[in-house]
């Protein structure tokens, strides 16, 4: 059985094509990678034009065993045909898995990730202890480049996740984070256009 749990996504058009997952994994597989990113995980500060976070990326890490399944064949190969079929994709078998911490002070300003050859959809579990508004860290949706734009405004909840297409239309942001430490594991997938 795969330790993601996407049988309650539900999806939607606006203002991008999306999906939100209420709860995606386990209470302990959460524990098991909040643990790992909180005293083994290999964070690298990474500061662009619309952001400033640490991260690393999956790419030839060992990981503590309690994990391992996560990142299977088998668990990336389900993972990858869900994703695809809740966004209308046939994905191709090449997944890249990033993790992002922000911190206090951090954010990421409004962006779409819209890149020639880059990756064409996106799955985001969020992680964190306890998250609440006073935290600040939430995922902010858009129907265009400006704040002004604001569609939806999504709390970070822990276990949850967050799936979407990748377009020059996709334009989202992480509001400012004023306490707590917000994890986002990140897997990225590229459409098969063949």
């Amino acid at each position: 059985m795969s330790p993601l749990n996407l049988s309650y996504a539900v999806s939607r058009s606006r203002p991008f094509q999306c999906f939100t997952v209420p709860q995606v994994i386990s209470e302990e597989l959460e524990e098991a990678l909040l643990a790992w990113f909180e005293s083994g995980a290999p964070w690298q500060l990474t500061v662009m034009d619309f952001y400033e976070q640490y991260e690393f990326d999956f790419r030839d890490l060992e990981l503590p065993a309690i994990l391992k399944p996560l990142f299977s064949e088998d668990t990336l190969n389900v993972l990858r045909r869900r994703v695809g079929a809740l966004l209308g994709a046939t994905l191709k078998p090449q997944i890249e898995i990033t993790a992002h911490k922000l911190n206090r002070s951090q954010r990421i300003r409004i962006h779409n990730d819209a890149r020639p050859e880059g990756e064409t959809h996106r799955f985001l579990i969020q992680l964190n202890r306890g998250w609440n508004e006073a935290n600040g860290g939430m995922l902010m949706l858009f129907h265009g480049p400006e704040v002004e734009m604001l569609d939806e405004v999504i709390a970070p909840t822990s276990r949850s996740a967050f799936g979407f297409e990748i377009s020059t239309a996709s334009y989202h942001a992480v509001s400012q984070v004023y306490q707590g430490d917000r994890y986002t594991l990140v897997f990225s997938f590229y459409a098969d256009r063949s």
